[in-house]
């Protein structure tokens, strides 16, 4: 190959790697900035939220303090679970009572926090699900920070399936909690009931003395005896659980190849631009004849 043309591919993959460097060095820092804290992924929810009854008292900071500590007694470990999850969540997701357009930015997923399922909103049949989406990895939920009863419980459902803890998610058009060993955990409302959800069911009034921090509002106890005389069912199956946390655990894996695989070709690259221009610098002229 003449000198020229070497020199030019040098140069080429030079600009090339470059580019691909920097792409590469963007998207990193793009994908890196909501794990990092430099930016926030999801808007807050209202003040009026945040500083209600159902609102934050106490940020979880480290998820570990959600599991089970060496030698902690079942039951006081799942009322420690489920009232630390209802101080450390924020209660909302609609600003009405059921999903419209305008709950979206706090519903969709966010780019930042996984640009990868955020394109996917661009595919017909995802747009529905990932727009009003709630997830089930732990790590997740707490940093969107805030969902309904069906989402808290989702967050005790795996924490609790992770140590192997067997947990029900039972739901109904009115509420959803979460039933492990016999007793049943409302994280909505940071509530430990130390009986089953039959036995609530026989005669709803039993919540009253349970929920009693709530008798200060008057609706509030009647509609969950409301919630709690009507009929249950089991929200999902362990098997749909287990695959919908793989589906998040791959794509929170995926986000970070095509920065490194930029980076990595960009590095490539300049490599081979480096080997072309000293290819081309000591080739020697061919003698003219004559």
């Amino acid at each position: 190959m003449a000198k020229g043309a070497v020199s030019a591919l040098s140069t080429a993959a030079k600009w090339l790697g470059l580019a691909a460097i920097g792409a590469g060095t963007a998207l990193l820092l793009f994908v890196a900035a909501y794990p990092l804290g430099l930016v926030r992924a999801y808007p807050a929810p209202p003040p009026a939220m945040v500083d209600g009854p159902l609102g934050l008292d106490h940020r979880i900071a480290d998820l570990r303090t959600l599991y089970r500590r060496d030698s902690e007694p079942m039951a006081p470990y799942l009322e420690r679970l489920t009232k630390t999850t209802a101080a450390g969540m924020v209660h909302y997701w609609t600003a009405g009572e059921s999903w419209t357009d305008a709950d979206t930015p706090y519903t969709r997923i966010s780019a930042y926090d996984n640009y990868l399922l955020w394109l996917q909103i661009l595919l017909p049949g995802h747009r529905s699900d990932l727009q009003n989406y709630e997830f089930m990895t732990p790590v997740m939920i707490l940093g969107r920070g805030y969902g309904f009863c069906s989402q808290v419980s989702k967050l005790l459902y795996s924490i609790l399936r992770d140590q192997g803890i067997d947990s029900v998610i039972y739901s109904n058009p009115f509420h959803t909690v979460v039933e492990a060993e016999g007793y049943v955990l409302d994280a909505d409302y940071g509530v430990f009931v130390p009986h089953s959800l039959v036995w609530l069911r026989q005669d709803p009034k039993r919540i009253a003395s349970y929920y009693a921090e709530y008798a200060a509002y008057p609706d509030w106890i009647p509609s969950l005896q409301h919630a709690y005389a009507a009929p249950w069912h089991v929200l999902g199956t362990a098997q749909g659980y287990a695959s919908l946390r793989a589906y998040e655990a791959r794509f929170q894996r995926l986000k970070w190849m095509p920065p490194l695989l930029g980076i990595a070709g960009g590095l490539m690259l300049l490599a081979c631009s480096a080997l072309l221009r000293q290819r081309a610098r000591s080739a020697v002229p061919v003698a003219s004849e004559g």
